[in-house]
């Protein structure tokens, strides 16, 4: 029917969006064989690339909860009187909260919801406004190229961020920090005090370290790349390509964490208190600006390789997915 005909069409378009696609499918080419082998292939594709990264995340998520916990209560006491100013702190605290298996996946309902996608977004949306952004010469123009390539990324990441994955971190990170019962009860708390605008709480400092973050981890890791021979790059193992996206995501985490500690600590006040006030309030309990700023940036590094994995890996899907295709 026209109607099943035009549901194909919309959703051919969307897994071609990236610009290595040689063509975009028509509604005709659907129907006949090759083009139902190409969307079911595509399909799973896109399946699998939102289902292993969830599988990823949840080994790792017990950090991210820890990291999450240092950076808004830093400042604050634990039931024991012990300030949570280390990862070690952080776990005891988690295991006093009742086992630590439980307590270390608290909050993990809305990541399953928001990771796979956003990242599936941010890594598509990269290639796609890459394909459309003004092209220029690294040899002649290298200027103009590179901040292309870093501007691309934080695009990326604020349309990503603002369009999709902000209300969910603001709900995980309700359920990872408080005692706010289920995440419906975390939603109707957020609304009951902030209204709509409570989802997207501290997004006036999450928007420049979004940008910087994902202006240096997508566009960077394509600045890397391209400094290589092309043929020197694809002599590389995938471990060491993989470290060099390590080290480029590890990079941007640094440059963009400030920024981050400040927005969840703002989230996790109450609506009067304003950015300086969570500075001033942050940097006097934690005992110095280096200790506020980067709360918890050890748990970070420990648990960002998924991105430098998930960088080479889409890497080596799309040349996969070139080969493989029907």
């Amino acid at each position: 029917s026209k109607a099943t005909v035009s549901v194909l069409n919309w959703v051919v378009v969307l897994v071609h969006m990236a610009p290595q696609a040689d063509t975009i499918l028509t509604p005709a080419a659907c129907i006949d064989s090759a083009g139902i082998r190409a969307v079911a292939y595509d399909a799973g594709v896109f399946l699998s690339y939102q289902v292993a990264p969830w599988f990823v995340k949840a080994a790792v998520y017990p950090l991210e909860r820890t990291r999450l916990l240092m950076q808004t209560r830093h400042t604050n006491r634990s039931v024991d009187g012990v300030p949570l100013r280390s990862v070690g702190e952080t776990v005891r605290h988690m295991r006093r909260e009742g086992r630590l298996f439980s307590a270390g996946w608290k909050g993990f309902t809305p990541t399953v919801v928001r990771w796979g996608p956003a990242q599936y977004g941010h890594l598509f949306l990269k290639d796609y406004l890459s394909g459309v952004a003004p092209q220029y010469s690294k040899q002649r123009e290298y200027r103009r190229w590179f901040a292309t390539k870093v501007a691309t990324g934080a695009a990326t990441g604020l349309l990503v961020a603002g369009c999709w994955a902000y209300p969910f971190d603001v709900l995980r990170q309700q359920l990872a920090t408080k005692n706010s019962g289920t995440w419906r009860a975390s939603v109707a708390d957020i609304y009951g005090r902030f209204g709509i605008s409570g989802f997207y709480r501290g997004f006036a400092m999450a928007a420049p370290g979004m940008a910087v973050f994902r202006g240096v981890q997508l566009g960077g890791w394509d600045v890397v790349k391209e400094a290589y021979p092309r043929a020197e790059w694809e002599r590389k193992s995938f471990l060491n390509r993989a470290f060099h996206a390590q080290a480029i995501s590890i990079t941007g985490s640094f440059c963009a964490y400030p920024c981050d500690t400040i927005r969840r600590s703002l989230m996790a006040c109450g609506s009067q208190t304003s950015y300086g006030d969570v500075i001033r309030t942050g940097i006097q309990g934690a005992g110095g600006v280096r200790r506020f700023f980067y709360a918890g940036f050890t748990a970070r590094v420990l648990s960002s390789f998924v991105n430098g994995a998930l960088l080479e890996g889409f890497d080596q899907w799309k040349v996969v997915r070139e080969q493989a295709r029907p």
